[in-house]
């Protein structure tokens, strides 16, 4: 199997990407198709591509997905108190939760922030990058039954697959207690709040449309052996079947 990743920037600026594990047989199709990503995106055409095609050599895990839910919120306010909700159900503090989103809103990075769930304080190692949660897929069979309960109420479904791939990722670990994420597409106003607890919750009107701000927070359970964690994010091949 082979990590395929793909990275599109301009002047340095994060433009789009994606990623997958595939089969040797695989590779010359999802090339085309990522290519074709990162040169038709809504955030602007790049001046670099970056693709990036390495052969796994570690064991590969298999993971659980999350359950999926949708939260119908009608403007950002009420869905930024819903979350806030969700997140204190897990006794994650205030102050932790607002650094969450003053980051994921001020601070544009290529990764998720680390934030500690009582603190508050950033634990990732690159304050300007953050955490690039990688090698990762979805299970085909999997990929289809979720397209198929998310169609009707998604504008993208194939991009409801790939968060929830990335929380389940995610959330395999029990130092990480939730996830939030807002999409830094201008046009994708659908984010979600995860945990093991109460799953997937995608989140309509999360930001309103037209909005360039966005980002991922993780919420850690300290102490915890960081280092550790980011290796596995970062590092170990995932699929979630």
């Amino acid at each position: 199997m082979w990590s395929i990743r793909m990275r599109a920037s301009k002047e340095e600026k994060h433009i789009s990407g994606a990623e997958g594990i595939y089969s040797e047989k695989e590779i010359k199709r999802v090339l085309s198709k990522y290519l074709t990503r990162a040169l038709n995106h809504c955030r602007g055409k790049p001046d670099k591509i970056v693709l990036t095609i390495e052969k796994i050599k570690e064991e590969i895990i298999f993971v659980s997905p999350l359950k999926i839910h949708t939260y119908f919120s009608d403007s950002p306010e009420s869905a930024f108190y819903f979350i806030k909700d969700k997140l204190k159900s897990l006794n994650i503090s205030e102050k932790a939760i607002q650094k969450a989103f003053y980051v994921i809103k001020n601070c544009p990075l290529r990764g998720a922030t680390l934030i500690d769930y009582l603190s508050g304080e950033r634990l990732e190692r690159d304050l300007q990058r953050g955490v690039r949660v990688s090698r990762i897929q979805m299970d085909s069979k999997k990929r289809i039954e979720i397209i198929r309960k998310v169609k009707n109420i998604s504008p993208d479904p194939a991009r409801t697959v790939e968060a929830l791939t990335i929380a389940s990722k995610v959330l395999s670990r029990k130092e990480v207690l939730a996830e939030v994420c807002i999409s830094d597409n201008p046009d994708y106003t659908t984010g979600y709040v995860a945990s093991r607890d109460f799953g997937y919750l995608r989140i309509t009107n999360i930001k309103t449309q037209g909005d360039n701000a966005g980002g991922r927070a993780f919420f850690i359970k300290t102490p915890c052996e960081i280092d550790k964690l980011i290796e596995f994010l970062e590092r170990k091949p995932v699929i979630v079947k």
